[in-house]
Parts: C-alpha cells; sequence; structure tokens
C-alpha cells in the first residue's frame, strides 16, 4: 500500500452537512484507478458525518474520527478555535507527497491556517472555499460580526507566493476570484473540483400534474426575490406556482401545503415541476446556490435572473438548461407561454442523461482530482525518492 496519502478532512459539518459534496467526492476518488494507485485515501470527520455516508462508501473508506462543533450551534470563536486546531495538527503530520484536502472551514480559522503555514510552507495543503467568498464582493457582509469581515482580512494578509492551494466548486468562482485579486492569487493556486450533482429522475407524475408547475426552491428571502414569484403567481393562472422547502410543498396561491418527509419527498416534490424559477436580486456572485443545484439534479429547466452563479450555469450547460431574464417582465412572459413551458418540462429526462456526462458528474469529478493531484504528486515523489 502507497505511503502517500490523500486525506480529505471535513473539520467544520456534522451529520448530513454538505454530505452530497463529501460523498461525491469520495466516490470519484475511489472510482480513480490512477489516484489509488498513488495515494491511500483516509477520511477524517465526524462520528455522525462518517454514519452519513452511504454503507458502501463507510466500508470503502479508511475513517479516523476529528472533534467537529455543530455549526448551529453559532459558537463562532470557539468553532473556529477547534477547526484550526484540527487542521494545524493535521498540517503538522503531513509527509513528502502528501495532500491534504479540508473541505469547509470558518474563514477566522482559515486566517489562522494562512499564518501558520507561512512558517511550516506545507505543499499539498488545499482548503475548499464555499459561500463565505460572497463576504469578498458584498460590503454588507464585512461588518466584524460577519463571515465577511474575516474572508476580507484573510484576503488582504494573503501573499501572492503563499503555498496554501485553495478549491473552488466551479469555473466562474475561479475566474472571479483570479481576476479581482491577481495581486493575492495565481492560477495555479486556485483548482476547481465541480460540486458533484447526482440526477434524480423523481418517482413520476400524477393526475395533479396536468397544470405544470414553476417552482421557487429553498429560504424565501427577499434578496431571493420571493416577492416577484407570488406576484407572478397572482398573475398567471395556467401554471401551480409551488414553494419548495423548510419541510413543506406550498401551492402559493391556495396556500394548500403538502409535507415533506424527507430528502427524497423533497426531491421528488422538485422533479414534478416543469421549471424552478431563480428571481434572485442579490447574492451569488463567486458562490452556487445548492437549490440550483437541486433544481438540476432532478432534471428541472432554470428560469434565472443574471447573476454570475446562473450565468454561469447557463453558459456551460447551455439554453436547454438553464435560461436567463433580464427583467420581471421577461419572466412572465416566458412562465405565460403554455407551449415554451409545455417543451420545457418534456425535456427533463433528456437533462438526467446529459447531466451525468458533464463535467458535474462523476466522471468530470474524477478527472477535477486527477488533475491537481497527480503531476505535483509525481514531482514531490521524484524529488523525495532521488
Amino acid at each position: 500500500m502507497s505511503s502517500v496519502r490523500l486525506v480529505i478532512l471535513e473539520p467544520s459539518k456534522v451529520g448530513t452537512q454538505h454530505i452530497t459534496l463529501i460523498e461525491g467526492y469520495l466516490r470519484a476518488i475511489l472510482g480513480s484507478a490512477a489516484l489509488r494507485a498513488v495515494y491511500r485515501l483516509e477520511f477524517l470527520a465526524s462520528p455522525s458525518t462518517f454514519r452519513s455516508l452511504s454503507p458502501d462508501l463507510q466500508a470503502a473508506v479508511h475513517h479516523r474520527t476529528v472533534p467537529v462543533m455543530n455549526p448551529e450551534k453559532r459558537r463562532l470563536v470557539l468553532k473556529s478555535l477547534l477547526e484550526f486546531l484540527v487542521v494545524a495538527r493535521h498540517m503538522l503530520t503531513m509527509r513528502q507527497g502528501d495532500v491534504l484536502l479540508v473541505t469547509c472551514v470558518l474563514p477566522p480559522a482559515l486566517i489562522g491556517i494562512e499564518w501558520v503555514n507561512r512558517l511550516l510552507r506545507r505543499r499539498g495543503l488545499v482548503i475548499t472555499l464555499h459561500g463565505e467568498i460572497e463576504g469578498l464582493f458584498d460590503p454588507s457582509l464585512q461588518r466584524p460580526s460577519s463571515y465577511g469581515f474575516w474572508i476580507a482580512k484573510w484576503m488582504r494578509w494573503r501573499k501572492r507566493d503563499s503555498s496554501l492551494d485553495l478549491l473552488v466548486i466551479d469555473d466562474f468562482i475561479k475566474q472571479r476570484l483570479l481576476s479581482s485579486f491577481p495581486e493575492k492569487l495565481a492560477a495555479d493556486q486556485v483548482h476547481v473540483a465541480y460540486h458533484p450533482v447526482t440526477a434524480f429522475p423523481g418517482s413520476g407524475r400524477d393526475e395533479a400534474d396536468d397544470i405544470p408547475r414553476v417552482a421557487f426552491i429553498g429560504y424565501r428571502t427577499r434578496f431571493k426575490g420571493y416577492d416577484l414569484f407570488e406576484q407572478l403567481a397572482a398573475e398567471i393562472a395556467t401554471v401551480r406556482f409551488m414553494a419548495i422547502g423548510g419541510g413543506a410543498s406550498v401551492d402559493v396561491r391556495t396556500a394548500e401545503a403538502a409535507p415533506l418527509a424527507d430528502n427524497a419527498g423533497y426531491m421528488n416534490e422538485i422533479a414534478r415541476c416543469a421549471i424552478s424559477f431563480f428571481p434572485y436580486t442579490g447574492g451569488y456572485t463567486c458562490s452556487l446556490s445548492a437549490a440550483l443545484l437541486d433544481a438540476l439534479s432532478a432534471g428541472v429547466h432554470v428560469l434565472a435572473t443574471s447573476r454570475p452563479c446562473f450565468v454561469g450555469m447557463a453558459e456551460y450547460l447551455g439554453p436547454d438548461f438553464v435560461t436567463i431574464v433580464d427583467s420581471p417582465a421577461e419572466a412572465r412572459r416566458f412562465i405565460s407561454d403554455e407551449q415554451w413551458v409545455k417543451a420545457k418540462r418534456a425535456g427533463q429526462a433528456l437533462r438526467l442523461q446529459r447531466l451525468a456526462t458533464s463535467h458535474y458528474g462523476l466522471d468530470g469529478v474524477r478527472a477535477c482530482f486527477e488533475r491537481f493531484c497527480l503531476p505535483s504528486a509525481a514531482a514531490e515523489l521524484n524529488a523525495y525518492e532521488h
């Protein structure tokens, strides 16, 4: 067995939090004969995260427990300190050629990791960035009590010659970071491993689906444009407007609600829809929407405003998957067009087929890990052996 390790460390989440990403990454790595020939895979996480993995993954990965504080406890200082200590400990145990991939970390902990690595100069240390990098672009998030304050501090203090590499979950995120911070980030310091998206075909439609459905998925907040969704529900009678999330599926026009017992029920409700509508007015400048990933998983066509998150997805997947609108009037025109809506509902199966062969499928994610792990591993091992 190889003595060089690829260590996946999750010091921030518990239970099913981020489990889709974690499972996808583990499956992609285990599915790579090239990676398995070089590395011994180790998975470090809380016991509840490990128990949330599928049984076949539990049997396939070597798991070691690390202490993790549930983010729902909202103890920012203590949680950040614990995350930093867990990562720092494993930085100290890294050997020549190892890769240590940290799948999530709070911004204050990231600052500490960056500073420590200025002294250690560990190569192969990679930190995954998620929605916290929105704080780099939104001044309203840069208050001292907000994560945006700390992520902005980290970027100001980072040096371009840092040996700490970064991992992001889509191309548009890497492009935005490099173009916004050229004095802090080099292209070879920022890697992409796409967020895995697994096709979920749903359990089929019933007679109640004769009227096409339009979904609003997730939290019903102002910057996500839920008020526009309600307005269109009052104006357009040819479709049903469904608010899906928070444990229920609600018909916005009638207020009739159906409970969603589990994730399968939630995904089935999305899969019953012809369109998923994302009228967002802010955010997602440099991050992916989890609700968008759920819509893609169900093969549902996405109608969205021109936030970078949706534009990036539209550029890659094309008009069969994503339609971008610039105004409420344009969104109203599309949703009012019965033929357009029916055509999008009919294309669900084809979208699911394409999704599996896209770079969000396991083969695409596996290729990402091979690109950023194997060239550096070959160089490190050659230097170490000679």
